[in-house]
């Protein structure tokens, strides 16, 4: 009996292990990856390589400065240091893809979505509107 109990929870072990390496689905086109590399620099406070992350039409609009000042004013109001990313999933649509991510740190998290755009053969991170302006 116990062994059959061992047996079935290796199985479900699999099944749940399989179900989350994301080896079931189609391999992406890089949105995930654009993505994490988006979300580290922001835990590192690379600034200028989350503007690199960036779509080209964002950083037309925001400069380099002003991107680093709302970038900072963004992880000052997680109200943690965050110093992991996980993409948990990524969803690619055409030229288009929303990033499911969680900021974690010293057993806090803070979930984004991330929406990205096709550039070329890249992606690209597209920044609402809002993003680390102040809340009036």
């Amino acid at each position: 009996m116990a062994a059959g109990r061992l047996r079935a929870c290796g199985v479900w072990a699999a099944v749940l292990a399989a179900g989350c390496s994301g080896a079931s689905g189609p391999a992406g086109t890089g949105a995930a990856n654009a993505a994490r590399a988006y979300g580290e620099a922001l835990v590192r406070r690379d600034w200028r390589a989350a503007y690199a992350a960036l779509h080209p039409d964002i950083r037309a609009r925001c400069g380099p400065e002003e991107f680093a000042r709302r970038a900072d004013h963004y992880r000052r109001g997680l109200g943690f240091e965050p110093d992991e990313v996980r993409v948990r999933a990524c969803e690619e649509r055409g030229a288009e893809a929303v990033a499911h991510v969680l900021l974690v740190g010293k057993g806090r998290t803070f979930r984004e979505a991330l929406t990205l755009r096709r550039a070329g053969d890249d992606w690209g991170v597209v920044l609402p509107p809002r993003f680390g302006r102040p809340r009036q």
